[in-house]
C-alpha cells in the first residue's frame, strides 16, 4: 500500500535526493569549470561596452556642438553674401 513501482516512499525520497544532489554537482561543475574562465572575459566585455557607450555619448555631444557652429557660420555667410550684394548694387547699380 505504501509503495510505488515496487519501491517504498523512503526509497523514492532517497532516489530524489540523490538526483537533486547530482544535478547540483553538475551545475557547480558547469559554473566553475566550464563557464568560470569566461567570467573575466565577460567582465572585460561589459567594461568595453560601457566605455564605448561613453565615447558615443561624447561624440553625439560633439556633433551637436559642431551643428550649432555650422549653423552660426551659415548665418554669418548669408549676412556676408547680402552685404556683398548690397555693395555690388551700390557700386555697379545692377543685379548681382
Amino acid at each position: 500500500m505504501h509503495t510505488l513501482l515496487g519501491l517504498s516512499w523512503g526509497e523514492w525520497a532517497s532516489i530524489t535526493t540523490v538526483i537533486f544532489f547530482m544535478a547540483g554537482v553538475v551545475s557547480l561543475l558547469f559554473k566553475y569549470i566550464v563557464f568560470g574562465p569566461f567570467q573575466d572575459d565577460i567582465k572585460d566585455l561589459n567594461k568595453n561596452f560601457k566605455a564605448l557607450n561613453d565615447n558615443l555619448r561624447e561624440i553625439r555631444v560633439s556633433i551637436e556642438e559642431l551643428d550649432k557652429r555650422v549653423d552660426e557660420h551659415d548665418r554669418r555667410l548669408d549676412r556676408h553674401h547680402e552685404r556683398i550684394k548690397d555693395l555690388h548694387n551700390k557700386l555697379w547699380g545692377g543685379n548681382y
